[in-house]
């Protein structure tokens, strides 16, 4: 894969390049925001994305779900679960380490589970409010690029502050009367908004070690509660998003909710001749309940590099891209009755 500037070019994908580099970068550019499931940092030309180890020249389900396994499994090995710490302090500070993932301990929560005030449909309007590049430039760009592909690539972060992207996400109450984001549909509903058309084919869970649907089902899950990795399907490629560690806290008698997800994701291409990409980042949002019964958020997307990257020890764990997020929440009119009780 070669980078030039934003772009990337890859051979006798050329032809579509510029619609998969557009959806690529909804994927991972605001489709976790509010506790989703991918995040917001530039995709294809941010430093912290770089290719697995596994190659895959083609995307059928099963390839990719064994071979992105393979690669977050392999990175994650002897980690810690983290450890609880001041998230409202993680919102504000510009110089962050990355928080240790990768184990989520079978006798707590089993997923990021949101205030019963969120459950039901909303309507969200999300506008970018700073994009930061704390460790310097030569992190920006990956190894490949120049440092005036650096500057460019920053400023073109930059200057989407103030863009507002609309669309609706929906909260689900689970068999285990644990509020829950709806992973597939909000997958699809970011994706699409972002990319300014409907590109996502169908989104699926996908059975990892220790997070099955045969686990869930006995840990009394529903058959159709959310899981913690999805497989996004759209024209072109395809991407795997796992959730490998969270936490979260609440304060003002229960009215603002913050939580913190750690987040692997994969993108593929078919016909590339390329390994996947990977993006590590924290999604970290806040939620204050509004007495008329909207909610006003922030969204925090820290973007790491990963072991793959050869700037990897040099950045110690060390956040290398901040891009936050102002976001309204108002609630649909079908879901009001869902939530009145809450």
């Amino acid at each position: 894969v070669q980078t030039e500037g934003t772009a990337t070019v890859m051979g006798p994908w050329m032809g579509r390049r510029r619609l998969l580099l557009k959806v690529a970068k909804a994927c991972i550019v605001y489709a976790i925001a509010a506790g989703g499931a991918t995040g917001v940092i530039s995709f294809l030309s941010s430093s912290n994305v770089w290719p697995a180890t596994a190659p895959l020249d083609t995307v059928p389900r099963r390839m990719l779900i064994v071979t992105t396994s393979a690669s977050m499994l392999g990175s994650l090995a002897g980690q810690q679960p983290a450890v609880a710490e001041d998230l409202k302090r993680r919102l504000s500070e510009k110089i962050l380490d990355k928080l240790p993932s990768g184990f989520i301990a079978p006798w707590g929560p089993r997923d990021l589970y949101y205030p019963t005030w969120m459950q039901g449909n909303w309507h969200v309007q999300a506008v970018q409010t700073d994009y930061l590049a704390p460790m310097g430039l030569q992190y920006v760009g990956n190894s490949g690029s120049t440092p005036g592909m650096a500057v460019q690539t920053l400023k073109e972060q930059q200057s989407r502050l103030g863009e507002k992207s609309e669309y609706d996400l929906a909260y689900m109450l689970s068999k285990s009367k644990h509020v829950l984001e709806d992973r597939k549909f909000n997958s699809a509903a970011r994706i699409n908004a972002y990319a300014g058309r409907k590109v996502v084919k169908r989104v699926e869970y996908a059975d990892v070690p220790g997070n099955t649907r045969e686990d869930a089902l006995k840990n009394g899950d529903g058959p159709e509660d959310p899981l913690l990795t999805t497989l996004v399907y759209f024209k072109g490629g395809a991407q795997k998003v796992f959730v490998l560690g969270f936490q979260s806290e609440e304060q003002d008698s229960g009215n603002v909710w913050r939580g913190s997800q750690s987040v692997r994701t994969l993108f593929a291409a078919p016909g590339t001749g390329a390994n996947p990409l990977v993006v590590d980042e924290e999604v970290l949002t806040e939620l204050r309940r509004q007495p008329n019964g909207s909610v006003d958020a922030r969204v925090r997307l820290i973007g790491y590099l990963n072991p793959n990257d050869p700037l990897f020890f040099q950045a110690g764990n060390k956040a290398v891209t901040i891009a936050d997020y102002s976001l309204q929440f108002s609630r649909l009119a079908e879901s009001t009755n869902a939530t009145a009780a809450s």
